[in-house]
């Protein structure tokens, strides 16, 4: 199934409904499989705190304060968009800012691939959309995931170093994040394996990479400069900040007073760690991770930890999925319209 997905994505510049609508059909078999992931996930942390103290815990907690935590997620996912709107317009791509937040919030659908990286189908959406070519949209894509990657990788060393616990691993964890990042923003490394790619220049990934690189880096190099990196950490900080605040949120609907610094250190590790892992939605890793840190972190038995670490999954990973779901669907009907290049100056808009 995986192979099937990364085939339909592979080297496609330009999609009609059709392909479109059979490589949405294989983010469906994601979700399916990442939700039957996540729940065996969850079983398990039930388990190890005990099932039914774990379900009780959940259903005592206060949830109109956890409902706080779903606000915050979300908000978070707004403050991104700013980021998101500024990388489009660096790459010279119009689009109205309706269909912009449209496509953009359907992004949230992919957070179950590995990595995030499925998210480059909504540039097939916006290529629609604007006219613009695939692999010009991409790079916008790819920054947004590795800047999201960064802010999280900045607030865990930042306060492993002040805590002085964990520092070694997390800057480990950093280091490993930072190459994938590097290579995908400078062209110098695909530079040195372009000769060498050449040669499979009709075989398979090798060749759709030699053949589509020089687009994608030409358009990524408009990105490359001190002023986005810097409003990039400018925007992100504060989105993952609003993120981690939802394990604040949902340890204080649990009857837990823990410091707001040590929640986005344990939520910002977490996070971190899955990213390295490049599990989808980093189900299992990032779970496992909470329940460790909340409960050593903060001193709290297995029953508590486990229960945080369930709901809290559930206002991050699968409140942006249940919202980049239904966003995605809906960002079908831009498929109706006739291509941009043929409706010329036609204000019709669909609503």
């Amino acid at each position: 199934m995986a192979n099937s997905f990364w085939n339909d994505l592979k080297g496609r510049k330009k999609v009609n409904r059709k392909e479109y609508l059979k490589i949405v059909r294989r983010v469906k078999y994601f979700i399916i499989l990442g939700l039957g992931m996540s729940l065996a996930v969850f079983i398990g942390i039930a388990v190890f705190g005990g099932v039914y103290r774990v379900s009780d815990v959940i259903i005592t907690a206060k949830l109109y304060i956890y409902a706080i935590a779903l606000v915050l997620v979300f908000c978070g996912y707004l403050v991104r968009f700013l980021k998101w709107n500024y990388y489009l317009k660096k790459l010279g791509i119009k689009i109205g800012i309706k269909e912009n937040l449209i496509i953009y919030l359907s992004l949230y659908s992919m957070n179950i691939t590995p990595g995030k990286v499925g998210r480059v189908v909504s540039a097939y959406t916006l290529s629609k959309v604007t006219g613009e070519k695939v692999s010009k949209i991409v790079p916008a894509v790819t920054m947004d995931i590795f800047t999201d990657f960064i802010g999280f990788a900045v607030f865990a060393l930042l306060f492993s170093v002040y805590a002085h616990r964990f520092v070694i691993y997390i800057l480990a964890a950093d280091v490993v994040l930072l190459i994938p990042f590097f290579f995908v923003t400078h062209d110098w490394l695909y530079q040195r394996l372009k000769n060498f790619l050449k040669r499979f220049k009709k075989k398979g990934y090798f060749g759709l990479f030699s053949v589509y690189g020089d687009e994608y880096f030409s358009s990524q190099s408009s990105l490359n400069d001190a002023r986005t990196y810097i409003y990039s950490l400018l925007v992100t900080l504060p989105a993952d900040f609003l993120s981690g605040l939802a394990l604040f949120i949902t340890l204080y609907a649990l009857g837990i007073t823990a410091p707001v610094g040590g929640t986005i250190f344990v939520y910002s590790s977490a996070q971190l760690f899955g990213m390295v892992s490049g599990l989808p939605g980093s189900i299992g890793v990032s779970d496992g991770t909470l329940v460790a840190l909340i409960g050593g972190v903060f001193s709290l038995n297995a029953i508590i930890s486990s229960a945080a670490t369930i709901m809290t999954r559930i206002a991050t990973l699968w409140l942006g999925v249940i919202i980049g779901t239904a966003f995605l669907f809906y960002s079908l009907r831009y498929w109706d319209l006739p291509d941009r290049k043929k409706r010329g100056r036609s204000k019709k808009r669909v609503r």
